[in-house]
């Protein structure tokens, strides 16, 4: 069997109905792991996934923790405990830090970071400690140079919140080690998704001439290094910001 291969891995992806969710939640089933696809508003993956038996749809706030335990029952109770957590759900602000509005900079922490840790709690204590597993951070490329590109990602705040979660998958990596659970993050660069809230041309007319490669991204550009993180070829690998930008930036 090849190490790369993630058929049958029960695997949740939480912010499902996104641009890079949806690309997520199709590559992982389409690569044959069973999908626990959870968000706000999961009608539109139902829609697109046609019913697939691989794939779960489930109504989940992130923030909610007794959501999160309905989730895991429900995860279970279809295919089984979690060996795989995406950390894909986020919301994009354009706040300042100095003078921002502070509710607003409170919600984006709450739903981009603090989630983050609740949910991997919760999934670590449910399955991931016993079994081993993979935990999968999607932080952001822009919150490595905020100070520098903040203006790309919409506000400072979303930049302050993404590096708390590349600062928290390291250690989280450390901890986890000793139970054979591997933690990593995916920090995607310029990513063309509905959250943009622009038509793609404008965005690349924008960003792609400060893109070495020449172009902005798309979602399924995140799929293979986040499948590639799941599987069992990445078994050595964890505390890891894996940047996928385009060359735009470029980690020591």
């Amino acid at each position: 069997m090849s190490i790369f291969n993630i058929k049958g891995k029960i695997v949740v992806i939480t912010g499902a109905s996104g641009g890079i969710g949806m690309a997520l939640v199709k590559g992982f089933a389409d690569a044959g792991a069973n999908v626990v696809a959870a968000d706000l508003d999961p009608s539109r993956v139902d829609a697109a996934m046609e019913a697939r038996n691989n794939v779960l749809c489930i109504a989940l706030d992130v923030t909610d923790e007794a959501g999160i335990e309905d989730m895991l029952k429900a995860t279970r109770e279809r295919f089984g405990p979690v060996e795989v957590l995406v950390n894909n759900a986020g919301i994009k602000s354009a706040e300042r830090l100095f003078d921002g509005d502070r509710s607003k900079i409170t919600r984006t922490l709450a739903v981009n970071t603090d989630a983050v840790l609740n949910l991997t709690r919760a999934v670590y204590a449910d399955s991931l400690k016993d079994h081993g597993g993979r935990i999968l951070n999607i932080g952001s490329s822009i919150s490595s140079r905020g100070a520098v590109l903040n203006y790309q990602a919409g506000g400072a705040d979303y930049c302050y919140s993404k590096a708390i979660v590349h600062d928290l998958t390291q250690l989280l990596a450390y901890e986890a080690a000793p139970q054979n659970v591997t933690v990593n993050a995916i920090a995607p660069g310029i990513i063309h998704t509905p959250m943009h809230g622009r038509p793609a041309e404008e965005t690349a007319a924008r960003h792609a001439g400060r893109i070495p490669l020449g172009r902005i991204g798309l979602p399924d550009d995140i799929v293979g290094a986040t499948i590639f993180l799941a599987s069992d070829a990445a078994a050595y690998i964890t505390g890891q910001v894996l940047h996928v930008n385009g060359g735009m930036v470029m980690s020591d």
